[in-house]
């Protein structure tokens, strides 16, 4: 009775959105596409008084828009892009965009890079509403804490370059008061107190003298001054939070590989000094501080952290010609990393220093990192005295197919120059913000540890052992350990620790003295709805102690909003907003009462919000896309129903504007894992990179269901077949309005190995669409992610793929579940992408599948976008125009009936190759 009801509540639904369809609206095409905007890079005054954004259509130029919240005013720029406003909210700064055009045309004329057009620079003032522009912007800086002088790096009309292809620049310093300027040609590189009291800047002689000069500018007095003056090479320009000390890199060599030194000066000095080299106490022996690495003083100005490696050698002539040396690499067994990810990371690897600090007072070096432990995690921004040293080492082998990102970890004590082992064979272990604890999630245990810093013969503490809730993924479908949840902060000096539940968040002495409790009195649980901590300061270190927003969705329904919670004074969290939306991207002003946010569902697209911190007084600021109102649209549903193997599942419904139960419906089943949580989520109407478009399916008349999946380990296959076609029965049995003869499935991935296994299951499917489908799990098993140049082993054995085993512990397994195996079972057409440089998964797999079907005289396209990855390029809108036209033809024709287009019926032969597209 229970189901009864629930289908005649969708059913009143559906003939409520009927009734309420606009017949003068059309269908949305390919060619609307390009007009499509988006919102990017919300930028919010200090003040809380102006928000601007970028409003971008898919092709073409955008603009900036800039909304005075108050006085209700809203300036459109054009071809504006990435505002920026001053720290006391009385300028905006944006870049105006080379137009669209110009610089298509400059690509395809193949303009070298020193050639092509470059942005220009607007600072706007936002009383006055005037303008100062400055052209061929290269980067611009701006202090953080005051609103005297910018900086602008411009490429002059006329590219230099040093003898060593050190391109010079011109900098502008601009006076935001007066609005004069200063410009200093030659430059190489610069950078700005965060304070604003003092700019760095370095220019290169362009003869032959080669002589590098460093300059220190005085923002107060508006005057620069000389510090440094050598012949060699400049680098890595540092300033202190105050402006009154500078640090940077030199080096006299004349090789294109040099060796550094660090150099140290005050403002009030008169020369910098060597503080650290290849001789320097402390650096190990043939190493030297390195330019691979940004340098950076501690906030209380006490230190500098930089990098260093060991000196790089002179390469001996060669004595050989190219085609006189053997080119092959060696995969060895014992390797820890197997050749293709050597070979992905060989830059990375190239270029990779390791972590040093100088402490200024002491006048002491201390090397933290090494090449057993590569990756130091300091505390407080490097402020605190410890750190954390992460080494991966024993166990990069296991991690080829486990899937497991394990290390060792120990304790840095900087200013006592120790090291400690605290942790073995863990995961994400991390420092609390002041370093007195270390904290752990134990899956064995599914608890979370801490451990202080202060003692390390102490045991560590199960934290979260005794509180009657799990802390671990409840919902798990993977044969691999359980994750957390998280950890939403620490209280300030690290008093507290905020820990995750599924539903709640939990304040938890690390010591153990006092009893946890729920900040949030168990009402997420209670209501089944998971809230999260949301930052709404993001110079922030510690959760607040006092009031804290929150953002809430609701397991049951997908409402989500925001509600605020007290960590200080305990009690139930206030509700501020919830509704049936997507709410993102909540933002505070610094110095104003003032929120502004992002709220979108399947109908709504998502504009910018503003109101108080009650969220009263709610206004919406933009108007994305007004042009949507002519268009037939998309309304969703969510439904449940019992899949095979008596699971209680959910999924999405989604149906035309202007749909009418009277009539009889085509519907595409498009997949992944669990998708319903995406209810209110809103749907771009965009050329695909490897997905059907349920906006624009929809307002072609088309249904859509999305239905979440649920996975028992060794039988993946299977477990999409109980999901998928349980729920599909459901709908039609439930709704007339579905025509059963007329049902199409489409999944990209993880998506498109499923599509490939359910069309060997059943015949209900009319047509089917595959994108990157692994079809032989034998051959993908031992195959390369070549994207990252990892083994595919653990994601069979462990991760997405859930086998749960190896090939030769479970050859069954990876037999039953490989559609490849049971291709003459299909009657379904299938359509395939699969790209020939995809990177997730190996090309071969769709080739194999292909072949399989051609062989046994199956209705079966492969379409192999060349040079494209495993989703074609978002850059790439031609190849995804084509996929949209391909795609949706093939589904009109098998689900509406529509003629076979000729790339159908007669395939496209490669001598017709970039002459005709056979649509």
């Amino acid at each position: 009775m229970k189901q009864l009801n629930s289908n005649l509540l969708i059913i009143c639904s559906l003939f409520a959105i009927y009734s309420s369809a606009q017949s003068n609206k059309i269908s949305l095409q390919p060619t609307d596409y390009e007009n499509w905007r988006t919102i990017e890079n919300v930028e919010f005054s200090n003040n809380g008084q102006f928000v601007a954004y970028e409003l971008d259509p898919q092709q073409g130029d955008g603009c900036l828009i800039l909304n005075e919240i108050k006085a209700e005013r809203k300036d459109t720029f054009k071809l504006g892009a990435t505002p920026y406003f001053t720290a006391d909210s009385r300028f905006l700064i944006y870049r105006i965009k080379v137009p669209f055009d110009k610089m298509k045309k400059a690509q395809k004329k193949k303009v070298k890079e020193e050639k092509m057009p470059l942005d220009s620079v607007v600072i706007y003032n936002l009383k006055s509403m005037t303008e100062n522009r400055y052209h061929n912007l290269l980067s611009w800086k701006f202090p953080e804490k005051t609103t005297d002088w910018g900086v602008f790096l411009q490429r002059p009309d006329s590219l230099e370059k040093t003898e060593d292809d050190i391109k010079l620049s011109n900098l502008i310093l601009y006076r935001f008061t007066t609005g004069d300027t200063i410009l200093v040609k030659g430059v190489t590189e610069y950078n700005y107190a965060k304070n604003g009291q003092a700019i760095i800047y370095s220019c290169t002689g362009r003869d032959s003298s080669k002589i590098s000069k460093l300059f220190l500018f005085n923002t107060n007095t508006g005057h620069s001054s000389n510090v440094f003056e050598k012949k060699g090479t400049i680098k890595k320009l540092t300033l202190n939070e105050n402006g009154d000390e500078y640090a940077f890199l030199f080096s006299q060599d004349t090789t294109k590989e040099k060796t550094y030194s660090l150099f140290l000066g005050k403002s009030s000095g008169k020369f910098p000094e060597l503080i650290a080299d290849r001789s320097t106490s402390g650096i190990p022996i043939g190493w030297s501080p390195n330019e691979n690495r940004e340098m950076f003083f501690t906030k209380d100005g006490s230190r500098i952290f930089f990098g260093t490696k060991e000196i790089p050698k002179p390469e001996e002539k060669d004595s050989l010609s190219e085609k006189d040396k053997p080119v092959l690499d060696i995969w060895s067994w014992n390797d820890k990393v197997i050749m293709p990810q050597q070979k992905v990371n060989l830059d990375k690897e190239k270029k990779r220093t390791y972590l040093a600090v100088y402490e200024i007072n002491k006048k002491r070096m201390t090397q933290l990192a090494d090449p057993n432990i590569r990756e130091i995690l300091l505390t407080m921004d490097g402020d605190g005295d410890l750190a954390l040293g992460e080494d991966v080492n024993p166990y990069l082998l296991s991690e080829s197919w486990t899937g497991r990102n394990a290390a060792d970890y120990y304790v840095f004590d900087i200013p006592h120059q120790q090291k400690n082992p605290i942790l073995k064979n863990a995961v994400n272990a991390r420092l609390s913000p002041k370093g007195k604890y270390l904290i752990w999630f134990n899956p064995s245990d599914s608890a979370y540890f801490v451990r202080s810093t202060s003692d390390l013969t102490k045991e560590a503490y199960p934290v979260t052992k005794r509180i009657p809730v799990n802390f671990y993924d409840e919902q798990r479908d993977i044969p691999m350990e359980a994750s957390p949840y998280g950890i939403a902060g620490w209280a300030e000096n690290d008093s507290y620790v905020y820990i995750y539940d599924r539903y709640d968040i939990w304040k938890i002495d690390p010591a153990g003295n006092k009893l946890p409790v729920s900040i949030t009195c168990g009402f997420g649980r209670k209501n089944m709805i998971r809230l999260h901590y949301e930052k709404t300061d993001p110079e922030e270190k510690f959760i607040p102690d006092g009031k804290i927003f929150l953002h809430g969705t609701d397991e049951r329904n997908k409402s989500e909003g925001y509600l605020m919670c007290d960590t200080k004074n305990i009690a139930i969290p206030e509700l501020l907003i919830m509704s049936d939306n997507h709410f993102s991207g909540l933002k505070k002003a610094k110095d104003a009462e003032v929120l502004v946010w992002r709220k979108e569902n399947c109908e709504t697209f998502p504009d910018i919000w503003t109101g108080d911190l009650n969220f009263k007084n709610i206004n919406r600021l933009s108007d994305g896309n007004p042009q949507q109102e002519k268009f037939l649209w998309v309304k969703n549903q969510l439904v449940h129903w019992t899949s095979f193997s008596g699971e209680d599942l959910s999924g999405i419904l989604y149906l035309p504007e202007d749909f009418d139960p009277s009539k009889k419906y085509p519907m595409i089943v498009y997949f992944y894992e669990r998708s319903s949580d995406q209810l209110n989520r809103y749907s771009v109407p965009s050329p695909s990179r490897s997905v059907i478009n349920k906006t624009f399916y929809a307002s072609n008349g088309y249904l859509i269901f999305v239905p979440d999946i649920t996975y028992r380990t060794g039988y993946p296959g299977e477990s999409a077949f109980n999901a998928v076609v349980s729920g599909t029965n459901f709908l039609i049995n439930a709704y007339i309005f579905i025509d059963k003869k007329k049902i199409g499935i489409q999944g990209q991935s993880w998506g498109g190995y499923q599509t490939a296994y359910l069309v060997t299951r059943t015949s209900m499917f009319a047509a089917a669409m595959a994108g990157a489908p692994v079809s032989n799990m034998t051959s993908a098993y031992g195959g390369i992610r070549w994207e990252t140049g990892l083994s595919r082993m653990f994601q069979y054995e462990h991760t997405q793929s859930r086998i749960g085993g190896t090939l030769w512990e479970k050859p069954m397994q990876y037999l039953e579940n490989s559609p490849l195996f049971h291709a003459p079972d299909i009657t379904t057409p299938l359509l395939i992408m699969h790209n020939d440089n995809d990177g997730a998964v190996p090309w071969y797999q769709g080739i194999e599948f292909y072949i399989a079907m051609r062989r046994l005289q199956k209705p079966a396209w492969l379409l192999s976008y060349n040079n494209e990855p495993h989703n074609l390029k978002k850059e790439s809108w031609a190849d995804r125009m084509d996929l949209t036209y391909r795609m949706k033809q093939f589904f009109d024709h098998y689900l509406m009936d529509k003629p076979m287009p000729d790339w159908m019926k007669n395939g496209l032969p490669a001598i017709d190759k970039g002459k005709r597209l056979g649509y």
